[in-house]
């Protein structure tokens, strides 16, 4: 197991961010974006100068991870759709950079969920939509899958609560109905406390065969009101399951990056700031 962070979420200055990554001990660089721009929508200078900046600090790159299919809505997209197809380009310059940083994982978010994915005894027609939408979101996986298959590399689909991938379980599932060895989960440990599945050992039982990689972040969960607030890693609910989940992944021989994700912020304070109010104890638990 090893530990890094989305350089990112310290400064959308890409060199100062590594800069200050290996001052704290981190030393594998998920890259999400730079200047203000996410991953995959750099213009080819800005991307020369990507290319450069990591190099020269001669840090392994985790993951590229661009915000693709995120925002487009299930039922309503088609692989034709000029969204979707917009979102795929994104993906594939992502790939190309990832090839170049020397990684091959690219992170996907798959796309909006309807509220109620499988019904039956009438629930299917009333709040399931026909249950369309798994096999829709099955047959708009594969072109992402298609890209993934002949460029060599593995998508990271992200568990995310309004995502199709909003619990380990639906991961999971995706994963073995697709049956590509190119799909496989990256695992949000903030996101998922969404998705009322038990971090570890439920969550994390669903999905260690197919896990790659790993984005820690703590929050505050309140479904009944539909709250999220983001906390230090370590005060929020996620507190009695860091210590098991990362206990696990040392015994089950995880090799991939766990990666401290700050999306933590707090009014005038700088994202490095509250970055640095979760790193000593994200080190103590996975390093």
């Amino acid at each position: 197991m090893k530990i890094g962070a989305i350089a990112q979420h310290i400064s959308e200055d890409l060199d100062y961010s590594i800069n200050a990554m290996k001052g704290m001990g981190l030393e594998h660089v998920e890259f999400c974006g730079a200047w203000d721009l996410p991953a995959g929508q750099h213009d080819h200078a800005q991307t020369e100068e990507i290319v450069r900046i990591l190099e020269s600090h001669e840090l392994p790159i985790s993951c590229v991870s661009p915000r693709c299919f995120y925002m487009l809505p299930l039922l309503s997209t088609e692989t034709t759709d000029e969204a979707y197809q917009a979102d795929l380009a994104v993906f594939r310059s992502s790939v190309a950079l990832a090839k170049r940083l020397g990684t091959k994982l690219v992170r996907a978010l798959p796309f909006q969920r309807p509220p109620v994915v499988f019904g039956s005894n009438g629930a299917e027609r009333a709040l399931a939509y026909q249950n369309r939408a798994w096999p829709k979101f099955l047959k708009l996986l594969e072109p992402i899958v298609e890209v993934a298959e002949s460029e060599d590399v593995t998508i990271a689909i992200e568990t995310g609560f309004e995502t199709m991938a909003s619990s380990c379980a639906l991961a999971a599932r995706m994963v073995k109905d697709m049956g590509s060895r190119h799909l496989r989960v990256m695992l949000d440990t903030g996101n998922n406390l969404y998705s009322t599945e038990v971090p570890y050992p439920e969550a994390y039982d669903a999905i260690r065969e197919y896990l790659v990689h790993i984005q820690v972040k703590d929050a505050r969960v309140n479904v009944k009101e539909a709250r999220v607030d983001f906390c230090p890693l370590g005060e929020g609910d996620l507190a009695n399951y860091l210590h098991p989940l990362a206990d696990a992944l040392r015994r089950d021989g995880y090799d991939g990056v766990v990666s401290l994700e700050n999306v933590y912020r707090l009014d005038g304070v700088s994202a490095e700031e509250t970055f640095r109010q979760s790193v000593d104890v994200f080190k103590k638990v996975f390093g």
